[in-house]
C-alpha cells in the first residue's frame, strides 16, 4: 500500500541564506513563515518563505565546513535539496516503504515534536526524499513570534515544485505512488501531485537523473546562479 502523505516544502542549499533571499523572498515576493532556524550538530541553519498559494521553500545554508550541508554544496553547488513529505506514523510509514523494496535511511524518533527519515536519492532520481512527523503546524509554532508568519505579496509568484529528469519513467512512476503521491503520465513527462498540497513534480525523460530547477507562475524565468542556487523555471 502507499503511505499515506503530503508535500511540505521543497528545499534548496545555497552558500548563504541572507544572500539568496534576495531571489526567494524579495524578488519573488514570498513572505517568511518563522525565524531562522539552526541545527548546530547537523551544521545547517535556514529559513523557509511561502507563497501566495501556500506552497513553501526552504533555504539552507552550511554553518561549519564538516556538516552535510557544507560537502553537499562542495559536491553538487548550490540547487534543489529536498522535498519533505509529511505524514501521521512515521514508524508505520518506514515499515511500508521498505516493504516495498526501498532503502529509508537516519531514522529518528527520539524527539517529542518531530520525527524523520530520508530515501537514498540514489533511489528517488537525484533528489533527498525526506519523510515526517511533527506534532505542530508552521502557523502554530510561529504563535507569539513577532512579525510571524509575514504574509506573501499579493502579487507575489506562486511556487508549483521542482522539475527533474529521470531515464526510467516507470521505476520513477512506481516510487512516487508508494511515497503516496498520485503520478500522470504524457509522454516523457510525469507530473506527480498531492491532493492536500499545491507543490507538485515534474519529472521529465533524461539520460541522467537530478534536478532541473523549480517552477513557478507569476514571474519570467532566472537562470541558476552561484548565489540563489537552482534555476527559475517559469
Amino acid at each position: 500500500m502507499p503511505i499515506d502523505s503530503t508535500a511540505d516544502h521543497v528545499a534548496v542549499m545555497v552558500p548563504d541564506v541572507s544572500a539568496a533571499a534576495e531571489r526567494w523572498h524579495d524578488r519573488l515576493g514570498g513572505g517568511w513563515v518563522l525565524p531562522r532556524f539552526v541545527q548546530q550538530d547537523a551544521g545547517f541553519a535556514g529559513r523557509q518563505v511561502r507563497y501566495r498559494n501556500g506552497a513553501k521553500l526552504e533555504i539552507l545554508e552550511p554553518i561549519d565546513d564538516d556538516g552535510f550541508a557544507a560537502r553537499f554544496l562542495s559536491r553538487f553547488g548550490p540547487r534543489v535539496h529536498h522535498l519533505t513529505l509529511k505524514l501521521p506514523d512515521l514508524l508505520e510509514a518506514v515499515g511500508e516503504v521498505r516493504g516495498h523494496g526501498y532503502d529509508v535511511v537516519d531514522v529518528f524518533t527520539a524527539g517529542d515534536v518531530w520525527h524523520e527519515a530520508f530515501l537514498r536519492p540514489s533511489q528517488v532520481g537525484g533528489l533527498i526524499v525526506q519523510i515526517a512527523w511533527a506534532a505542530n503546524t508552521d502557523d502554530e509554532r510561529a504563535e507569539g513570534v513577532p512579525d510571524h508568519p509575514e504574509p506573501p505579496a499579493e502579487d507575489g509568484a506562486e511556487l508549483l515544485g521542482p522539475t527533474l529528469t529521470h531515464p526510467d519513467l516507470d521505476a520513477a512512476t512506481k516510487l512516487w505512488e508508494v511515497l503516496g503521491a498520485d503520478v500522470d503520465r504524457d509522454g516523457d513527462v510525469l507530473r506527480v501531485s498531492w491532493r492536500t498540497s499545491p507543490l507538485t513534480v515534474e519529472i521529465h525523460r533524461g539520460v541522467t537523473a537530478g534536478p532541473v530547477g523549480l517552477r513557478y507562475t507569476g514571474t519570467p524565468s532566472l537562470p541558476a546562479d552561484a548565489v540563489a542556487g537552482p534555476a527559475v523555471l517559469a
